[in-house]
């Protein structure tokens, strides 16, 4: 990181920090400070990459008063109450390139969002992967704390996967925590959907190497698709 980057650091934790209090208390605080320390120096971290088929998909309606719609700024401050704010500008830049992000509202308040990108590209995304030329990749999924276990997450991935399909997409891939199983049951109830690898990921400050392992036989995540 540079020392611009190093400078905007500081300038942004003292928000963060209080954003992060208000979310998850001294969790989300001490989550802040690990991203703005041990993250920067390195580490190693192993996910698995999850594959959804677009052609079983199922269509989620978003719980009661929750709307979603793309969302493409100007102003990305809006998201700041479930993302921090040094994001505006790299979301800003995201979606000149190209990346598509659906929003999730509540009474004009963001509860959710979700980002959808054509291509892997290493100055957004921590792991380099063989993304196929017919899938979209999820590339951020977020929702509030609050909202969670609602059917918000579902409903942006039923609405995101939909809109690419209809753009002549046939598949998804997303990368996912082994232990999160909320997630895998989430993709599992909008899609037909299967583990196709694992990817590993080393860093050590500015330095990365990240490496795609597929499985020999694609293990499939039980789901019961959403009707």
């Amino acid at each position: 990181m540079t020392i611009a980057g190093y400078l905007t650091e500081l300038r942004t934790f003292p928000g963060d920090a209080v954003r992060a209090w208000r979310v998850a208390g001294w969790a989300g605080v001490r989550d802040e400070v690990r991203k703005r320390t041990i993250e920067r120096v390195g580490g190693y971290a192993r996910r698995f990459v999850i594959e959804s088929d677009l052609a079983r998909l199922a269509e989620v309606a978003p719980p009661e008063a929750v709307e979603v719609r793309p969302f493409t700024g100007p102003d990305w401050s809006l998201l700041a109450n479930i993302a921090p704010p040094r994001l505006a500008h790299r979301f800003e830049k995201a979606s000149a390139a190209g990346r598509t992000c659906l929003v999730a509202w509540k009474e004009r308040h963001v509860v959710g969002y979700a980002w959808l990108s054509p291509r892997i590209d290493l100055r957004h995304e921590e792991y380099d992967l063989p993304l196929p030329p017919d899938a979209i990749y999820i590339w951020q999924l977020e929702v509030s704390p609050d909202e969670r276990r609602q059917g918000v997450a579902a409903a942006l991935l039923s609405s995101g996967l939909q809109l690419a399909r209809d753009r002549g997409v046939r598949r998804s891939w997303i990368v996912v925590h082994p232990d999160n199983v909320a997630s895998l049951r989430t993709i599992a109830s909008v899609a037909s959907s299967q583990v196709l690898g694992t990817v590993r990921r080393l860093k050590v400050l500015t330095w990365m190497y990240s490496r795609y392992r597929a499985l020999s036989a694609p293990v499939q995540i039980e789901g019961t698709l959403s009707r």
